[in-house]
């Protein structure tokens, strides 16, 4: 049966839309079947252009010049005019929160230059920052060229400035407190069989429970939580030459920033950068604040046992001592190796 033809009908309502008219219904974002593959995906320019460029005509931004960059977790691209857009996925909402918060936090408040939010808003779903970009390289690439003095002056000042940035207040940041005492029984709980999965070798993995059960007292408990970046690390630390060496002056990233123990803090740069020397991390620690009493077999212990539970810890990746894997037959052993400070 035909159907009555209504007063005002128009047959061009019933073809599919022109896109460039409706712009809320574009493919603004590539289709992806989970975190694996938006993270395969995520450095791709061109499977975001159209999400970018629709972020930088909403807000006047300029597209000459975008590029995207390989590492991190979710879609960054910078534009000619210095400027970065941060697309985070909705299931990445969490790390959004994080950062902004973080940022707004340390922002003109620590002892280096930090990104100055310049717009935060939500395209189709997606929350994404507008930020100013930092001039600099990464401390991940000038490091192996640093004499050992300059790396020292290097450690010192991030000692500086992980002091002052747990200095800061931490009101109006409760939605990203790890909850540290549930937060570490869960870790506890799931600790063998993720450095199971990360593939620690499997002698100093059966060793794990023993190993926490023996350093559960000296763990943090109760505590006064602090702001945690957990991005002390060096292709998230800026360095820019002065006077004729490298001077730690920005630091990026902040999607993982929660509230927790300060000694969490401490883990990246012992691990990518001290990496088994004694005199970077004393270096570190006493710009962190620390005594040389301080520096115990007991801190050692903690600070081991905390890099095991840390929700990030993949010690393969993270420890930058060569061979360690194949020199080290227990988790005591790695301790001393990594955290040597207490020897005399």
């Amino acid at each position: 049966m035909a159907t009555p033809r209504r007063a005002g009908y128009d047959a061009r309502s019933f073809m599919p839309p022109d896109p460039s008219a409706f712009p809320s219904i574009r493919a603004l974002f590539p289709p992806f079947d989970g975190p694996g593959e938006f993270d395969r995906i995520r450095a791709d320019l061109g499977a975001f252009l159209p999400a970018v460029r629709a972020v930088c005509e909403r807000h006047g931004l300029t597209t000459s010049g975008l590029s995207a960059f390989e590492r991190g977790t979710n879609v960054v691209v910078s534009n000619d005019a210095g400027q970065i857009i941060k697309l985070f996925p909705p299931f990445l909402r969490h790390q959004f929160e994080a950062e902004r918060l973080a940022l707004a936090r340390f922002h003109g408040k620590v002892p280096v230059a930090t990104p100055e939010i310049l717009r935060e808003a939500e395209l189709d779903g997606w929350p994404y920052l507008v930020m100013s970009r930092l001039p600099g390289r990464t401390l991940e690439e000038v490091w192996p060229a640093l004499s050992g003095a300059e790396r020292v002056e290097a450690l010192a000042r991030i000692g500086e400035i992980m002091r002052a940035a747990h200095a800061l207040p931490t009101g109006g940041l409760e939605s990203i407190d790890l909850g540290w005492d549930a937060f570490v029984e869960r870790q506890i709980a799931g600790c063998e069989g993720r450095h199971r999965r990360m593939r620690l070798p499997e002698h100093l993995v059966s060793q794990i429970p023993a190993y926490l059960a023996s350093a559960r007292p000296l763990l943090p408990t109760s505590v006064v939580p602090v702001l945690l970046t957990g991005e002390y690390t060096p292709e998230n630390l800026l360095v820019t030459p002065m006077d004729g060496t490298w001077r730690v002056t920005g630091m990026i990233d902040f999607a993982d920033a929660c509230l927790g123990p300060p000694e969490v803090d401490l883990l990246g740069p012992c691990l990518f950068l001290a990496a088994g020397s004694a005199d970077l991390q004393r270096a570190f620690l006493g710009a962190c604040g620390y005594r040389i009493t301080d520096l115990s077999p007991a801190l050692s212990r903690k600070l081991m046992a905390l890099a095991l539970l840390h929700r990030y810890s993949n010690l393969r990746y993270q420890l930058r001592i060569e061979g360690w894997e194949s020199q080290v037959s227990s988790l005591p052993e790695l301790e001393q190796t990594i955290w040597p400070f207490s020897a005399r």
